[in-house]
Formats: C-alpha cells, sequence, structure tokens
C-alpha cells in the first residue's frame, strides 16, 4: 500500500535523527494518512487522505445516517 496521499500527494520525508552528541542516524517522517470514504460521480470510493487536506474540506466524508429509534423496540 502507497504511504502517499490521494489529494495533494504528500509522501514520506527521508532525512537524519541528529543526538546531542551530533551522531546521524537515518529515520522517515510519515504523512498522516485517514482512509476516508466520500462519493465520488456517484460511487463511494474510499481514499487515503492527509489530515491537512481533510480540514482544509477538499473532499466530503460519506456518513451513513440512520434514524433516532432504528434499533428502538416497535410500540404497540
Amino acid at each position: 500500500m502507497s504511504r502517499t496521499c490521494d489529494i495533494c500527494g504528500k509522501h514520506p520525508m527521508h532525512g537524519n535523527k541528529v543526538s546531542n552528541s551530533y551522531n546521524h542516524t537515518r529515520r522517515t517522517w510519515r504523512p498522516n494518512l485517514l482512509k476516508i470514504k466520500t462519493e465520488i460521480d456517484g460511487t463511494t470510493r474510499t481514499l487515503r487522505i492527509c489530515t491537512q487536506c481533510l480540514k482544509s474540506d477538499f473532499i466530503v466524508k460519506k456518513i451513513n445516517v440512520r434514524p433516532a429509534n432504528a434499533g428502538a423496540p416497535k410500540a404497540e
């Protein structure tokens, strides 16, 4: 699975972690990705988007809304 945002293309960055004694160790910074269901052209798709794209309202989340009394027993 790709660790890339489907909206903005943000991907993992590589660099060095630098300690107090100035030792360099390779490390990876990964984007904060979420799996979000959205409706595109009438079909439901699951996208991997970063939290900044979700915060910026680039997509609208698909939410399954049930009536408030859907699980209640029927009154006689």
